[in-house]
């Protein structure tokens, strides 16, 4: 049987910019056939405005593929059967400064255009286009986890979702500073953003949040889907005992129809631990509610600090951030570090990135990395062999060196076998990503 032939595809690129008409028609050609990629109700006509004003804020570049050839019945004979966006973001690495990172959203494929390498040729463009234009990261959100590690993306963070039982109210072994209030939204735009700038900065793992984001929180739109104005959802902000904003929930009441009465936690945020448990804290004290459902990362403090642990329930734990490391250098040198260490990492890159021999010389929590030919390297220093997938998974310290050479994701070639150097890209806790794009 001979194959299918490959579709010839045209691919028109914008940059979301100078606004004008034709820039607009683009922008609402893509978000409707983003959302008919991912199966959701489109937007009501007035709410066009806010996805401009929202992808013109993001600076989004975005390509639509075309079909010349479709079918003059189909849909595709005007619209794209392929959509693909990405804006630039900040990642924090734990170091010094936010690092700058590429952050790619919106990926459709239209179901009869499917495994004809059209992803395939639109994300090697652009991964090279992000790695010319100076980023040393890309990162995305997967809706589906067995693609993107063919293009050298791994899991970065991960978080759960949770039930917290409260019926009566919740009790918690401590007692921790600070207030929390009602918040009126309307009142609190400026206080928001700066404490959105705040938790960005305080939580390791995390991405900047957008202006979608921040409006999602002050209660703007009820979800990306269509930007609909929410209804009763309600939001609690935390003070510390110096009166600085440190934290904001957004949340909503589930229903009386529900099997128990439930508070469903829209969007946290928090400069600290004590900031988030106590929203949760006052989130579980609602007269008459019996579970309150939220997010947090796997290893999560609340759960340390209920009179009854097993009031936490475990629903699910999902992969959040992705990464994928378009320059070892830029990359790792801007993360933080626990540990001094020396090595040699010898990276394969399916895709031809990233390949290359670096030496590590980890000092006083920062790295100096140096790209060398092989023959340069100390003989006397571990070398580990590993693809570009393995360093994705060791930026935030998803996996441990010790990890990867144990299940054999990894293999030490040369070197001492012991040493703390198995220890280089530990972290002080797991990376937490409270905004999605």
């Amino acid at each position: 049987m001979r194959p299918e032939p490959q579709p010839q595809l045209e691919t028109r690129t914008f940059q979301a910019d100078a606004r004008s008409g034709e820039l607009d028609e683009a922008i609402k050609l893509f978000h409707r056939a983003t959302g008919i990629g991912f199966y959701e109700q489109l937007p009501e006509e007035p709410n066009w405005k806010n996805y401009l004003d929202l992808t013109y804020a993001q600076k989004m570049r975005f390509c639509l593929v075309f079909d010349p050839h479709a079918e003059p019945h189909s849909r595709h004979a005007t619209e794209p059967v392929h959509t693909y966006g990405a804006f630039p973001g900040l990642l924090n690495a734990g170091g010094g400064e936010p690092v700058p990172a590429h952050k790619i959203t919106s990926v459709t494929v239209a179901p009869s255009y499917r495994r004809r390498g059209v992803l395939g040729r639109q994300i090697t463009a652009d991964l090279a286009y992000a790695q010319q234009e100076g980023f040393p990261l890309a990162a995305l959100t997967a809706s589906e986890a067995t693609i993107y590690g063919r293009y050298g993306f791994e899991p970065a963070t991960f978080q759960c979702r949770f039930t917290l039982k409260c019926a009566g109210g919740l009790k918690l072994r401590v007692q921790l500073p600070g207030k929390v209030v009602d918040a009126d939204p309307a009142r609190l735009e400026a206080d928001y953003s700066a404490l959105a700038v705040r938790a960005f900065e305080r939580t390791f793992g995390s991405v900047d949040s957008t202006e979608y984001d921040n409006g999602y929180a002050l209660g703007r739109w009820d979800n990306w889907e269509t930007l609909d104005k929410p209804k009763n959802l309600r939001f609690a902000a935390y003070y510390d005992d110096a009166g600085q904003l440190g934290g904001f929930a957004t949340y909503k009441f589930g229903g009386w129809d529900e099997p128990k009465a439930k508070l469903v936690v829209h969007k946290l945020i928090a400069t600290s631990d004590a900031a988030r448990i106590k929203l949760f804290e006052y989130l579980g004290n609602h007269d008459l509610v019996e579970e309150v459902h939220g997010q947090g990362p796997v290893a999560d403090p609340l759960r340390q600090v209920l009179d009854n642990v097993r009031d936490y329930h475990v629903r699910s734990i999902d992969d959040s951030l992705w990464l994928r490391v378009l320059d070892v250098a830029a990359a790792f040198q801007v993360r933080g570090y626990q540990h001094d260490a020396r090595l040699l990492l010898r990276v394969n890159d399916r895709m031809d990135l990233i390949s290359g021999t670096y030496l590590f010389d980890v000092a006083d929590a920062r790295a100096t990395v140096t790209r060398i030919d092989e023959g340069q390297s100390d003989p006397d220093l571990p070398l580990v062999a590993l693809s570009e997938r393995e360093v994705a998974g060791l930026y935030l310290g998803t996996v441990q060196l010790d990890q990867l050479l144990d299940s054999g994701r990894a293999e030490l070639v040369g070197g001492a076998g012991a040493g703390n150097w198995r220890r280089a890209f530990s972290v002080a806790r797991e990376g937490f990503t409270p905004h999605g794009f």
